[in-house]
């Protein structure tokens, strides 16, 4: 083996390199220790404040062996999920990974832990930094408007950062919520963000346009037909399928009615126009001259018009049976109505003397004299014995409710019928209200007839 000579005395060099090492190792591990023994472990707490968020902040400092680990662990509380989420995301760029409901970094650099410590503490002292926004924190820019931003506040030891990264994804010409982030770098591990929100609203209300006149007149049971309207937005553009109408015309009540249009847009501006109609007082000149009666064959005409009710009866002999003017005009209704989803099938029609004295004959025995005269006509008094009258729908109470009742009373006399016995007129007609029950008059005095409001008697001059 190699010796080394070292005075007199020769040592192996084997030896001479073992002895060196421990020698070194002794010298390591003593020095060691002592660098260690200061901060071999320390800890720093710290609070970080802004306008829309803060960070708790806890940072370990230990050391090993010559470096020193820093780990940082943030605690994130913000006003609201999207600034959090922002700055979540950030600080995961700055090299934070998320572990449950912490934000964790660790950093590892040679020499003491004192040095990193003193330097933390002085990069994250507000009196080094001074970072804030100006003006608002969260702004509103109305829709289609410039955003003009505000800026920011940013010193470093007093001294004006002007080299301030900003980002913004700000759309004046869509509504939503963004951000707008200003970045300062206080130093090549510790940077710091503010946030402003930026809210893009459309506060427009929309625009109803009524078309035709906003007043309008109407004669006593005229029909009111909607002129028509339209709807525009400044943001969704043509709206007028989202217009509520409410109309609450009573052409047979004279009066004053509003019909409101009302519109919401997306953003829940709303928008209300009104129509003002007025219903004119009812023409009461209708057949104010003496009804002219005449009766041929023991049938009883007034004005030209066959009549039959409690007064006016039809000779037992008399069977004209159904009249084919008066069914088709039937036929062309219920095609009419059954085109809008309505039933108006045919219950009853043209009847005889015979039946219809079987039919009034049970009524008796089943209520009584009093009440079966209420609804059902004595054998000669009834109006389906002209064939000329049909009940169709249904023939109850309840039918009165019906859409196909309701339609009956507006659109009968556009095919030449009325309802014979209408609501409320008992004591001129002697019978209940029947919706189901239709007369035919041919269009034109049908028409006269439902526009006057009256029943056949009043319109004839009878009562």
């Amino acid at each position: 083996m190699f010796t080394i000579r070292v005075g007199k005395r020769k040592i192996k060099l084997l030896n001479w390199i073992i002895f060196i090492l421990v020698l070194f190792f002794i010298i390591y591990l003593i020095g060691s220790v002592f660098f260690m023994i200061p901060v071999f472990t320390k800890s720093y707490n710290y609070k970080l404040v802004k306008e829309n968020y803060e960070i708790n902040n806890k940072v370990f400092f230990k050391n090993l062996w010559f470096t020193c680990k820093t780990t940082e662990e943030y605690k994130i509380k913000a006003e609201n999920n999207f600034i959090y989420d922002a700055l979540e995301k950030d600080l995961i760029k700055d090299g934070f990974k998320k572990r449950k409901q912490k934000l964790i970094r660790v950093n590892k650099s040679l020499g003491t832990c004192k040095n990193d410590r003193d330097l933390y503490k002085k990069n994250h002292s507000d009196n080094y930094v001074l970072f804030k926004l100006n003006g608002e924190k969260e702004k509103k820019v109305i829709y289609g408007n410039d955003y003009n931003d505000e800026y920011v506040t940013a010193k470093i030891s007093d001294k004006v950062i002007k080299n301030v990264n900003i980002i913004s994804n700000v759309n004046k010409n869509k509504i939503g919520k963004y951000l707008v982030t200003y970045t300062m770098n206080i130093s090549k591990d510790y940077t710091q963000r503010l946030y402003r929100i930026v809210n893009v609203k459309d506060e427009e209300k929309p625009v109803i346009k009524i078309e035709g006149e906003k007043n309008l007149f109407l004669n006593y049971s005229e029909a009111y037909k909607e002129p028509g309207y339209t709807a525009v937005d400044n943001y969704d553009g043509n709206i007028t399928n989202n217009v509520e109408v409410k109309n609450t015309v009573n052409s047979k009540k004279t009066g004053t009615y509003k019909i409101t249009y009302k519109v919401k847009d997306s953003s829940n501006n709303v928008a209300i126009e009104q129509r003002i109609v007025t219903v004119k007082e009812q023409n009461k000149t209708v057949n104010k001259e003496e009804p002219k009666i005449q009766v041929k064959d023991g049938i009883t005409y007034v004005n030209g018009v066959l009549i039959v009710n409690k007064t006016y009866s039809l000779p037992k002999n008399y069977n004209p049976k159904v009249n084919k003017t008066a069914l088709k005009a039937l036929k062309n209704m219920q095609a009419d109505a059954k085109a809008l989803g309505l039933d108006l099938k045919l219950v009853s029609g043209y009847r005889s003397y015979e039946t219809q004295k079987k039919l009034y004959e049970n009524y008796v025995l089943k209520d009584g004299v009093e009440k079966a005269n209420t609804y059902s006509a004595k054998p000669g008094n009834s109006e389906h014995q002209t064939g000329l009258a049909f009940d169709i729908g249904k023939v109850d109470s309840s039918f009165a409710n019906t859409d196909e009742a309701k339609w009956i009373e507006k659109n009968a006399h556009l095919y030449g019928f009325i309802v014979r016995y209408p609501k409320d007129k008992i004591d001129v007609t002697g019978y209940i209200y029947e919706p189901w029950h239709v007369r035919y008059l041919g269009v034109d005095l049908a028409t006269k007839v439902w526009e006057s409001n009256l029943t056949l008697e009043e319109y004839l001059g009878l009562k």
